[in-house]
């Protein structure tokens, strides 16, 4: 067991940028160390995070799917509103992150939908959309110390 992943990773990262990089001679082998160091740094952010992020997000779509829920009527019919109802309902199987990822991929296949059918009928909902995918964008941007 690692008990402290996400450092763990930066601890690598460190370990490469301040001994590997600077032993090499190649241009290349310099950028792709820091390439790697880039990617270990943001893999400790998601690593910590992701779960709770991605169940942040699953939230936050079920609670548009019960604003749009009271929007349709047969005048403006939704045609996945099925699909939109079971993802409701759902729950990811357990807290692997396979398990949440796989919940948060339908949610956003509803999302998807929710929003090609809100651009037409309902633009406050659309709105509502456009904001959820901006706290999406900003709980899952990585703070990348300069290299």
């Amino acid at each position: 067991m690692i008990p402290h992943p996400e450092q763990a990773l930066t601890d690598l990262a460190v370990r490469i940028t301040t001994h590997i990089v600077p032993a090499t001679t190649s241009t290349f082998a310099q950028a792709d160390g820091q390439l790697l160091t880039v990617l270990l740094v943001s893999m400790a952010q998601d690593f910590e995070r992701a779960v709770a992020n991605r169940m942040a997000d699953i939230n936050e779509i079920k609670t548009l799917i019960q604003t749009l829920q009271k929007h349709v009527d047969n005048n403006r019919p939704f045609s996945n509103m099925d699909q939109t109802n079971a993802f409701l309902r759902a729950e990811p199987l357990s807290l692997k992150l396979s398990d949440v990822n796989a919940l948060h991929a339908q949610g956003f296949d509803c999302l998807i939908e929710m929003q090609i059918w809100a651009e037409k009928h309902n633009q406050p909902l659309n709105l509502s959309i456009w904001q959820l995918l901006r706290r999406h964008s900003e709980r899952n941007k990585f703070q990348i110390p300069a290299v």
